[in-house]
């Protein structure tokens, strides 16, 4: 009987585990539906158009480098200017060993979101972001590399990637910088009349998107000012 009474315990809990991965999968699948007509209903109110699994380039640019990442993107017009903001993702899977020898392989999804403003005029290849520890543990024993802009303040905060570093200082300009070292820019790169930056996350809340959209519109700004002087 105790040995009948374990073997309906587990069967029991079973059930419990896969009914709740289930009410789990199905709450899940409702908010993003929810999530997404939220999207739609705000794109239409303000003359935006949704775009599901666009065929873009941002995701060769952005962590992952998944050319195909874009799943969902919204298209419109802020400060004069087309911008379009969208849902990137790439998975990782990790594989580990425990005591008894069993393989387990775990796979993680990682969540971006795109912001993407169009320049008016083609810009040379050029990014930028803000240096990690081993970025600056680099530079500390190396030195800069040619594509530093000679800003002490800039340069041991910010990297500044580029094809051509003699056109690095085309694009990156003297109020730029300053704003970049006081902090008010997002990192960003640029490829031809497209400027993109990403943050962690999904889109959320479709009312933030002109909020979101605001700092990369200002590096819109400041690198088309500096081409003209």
């Amino acid at each position: 009987m105790e040995a009948s009474a374990i073997v309906v315990s587990v069967i029991a809990c079973f059930g419990v585990v896969v009914a709740l991965i289930v009410v789990s999968a199905v709450v899940a699948a409702r908010r993003e539906r929810e999530r997404r007509e939220a999207l739609r209903v705000w794109a239409k109110r303000h003359g935006w158009q949704v775009v599901e699994r666009p065929q873009v380039e941002w995701g060769r640019r952005m962590p992952g480098g998944n050319r195909r990442g874009v799943s969902l993107a919204l298209f419109g017009t802020l400060g004069g200017r087309p911008v379009a903001v969208g849902d990137y993702s790439y998975t990782t899977t990790s594989t580990s060993t425990d005591a008894n020898g069993a393989t387990h392989t775990t796979t993680t999804t990682h969540h971006y979101i795109a912001v993407v403003v169009r320049l008016r005029t083609p810009r040379p290849s050029v990014a930028v972001h803000r240096r990690g520890g081993g970025s600056k543990l680099w530079r500390s024993m190396f030195g800069d590399r040619a594509t530093a802009v000679g800003i002490e303040a800039f340069d041991r905060a910010y990297r500044v990637n580029a094809q051509d570093a003699s056109l690095v200082r085309a694009v990156i300009g003297g109020t730029l910088i300053a704003e970049h070292v006081a902090g008010w820019l997002p990192d960003w790169s640029v490829e031809g009349n497209e400027l993109l930056t990403f943050v962690q996350g999904r889109i959320g809340a479709p009312e933030r998107i002109p909020a979101q959209v605001g700092p990369l519109l200002r590096v819109a700004e400041l690198i088309e000012a500096h081409a003209t002087t």
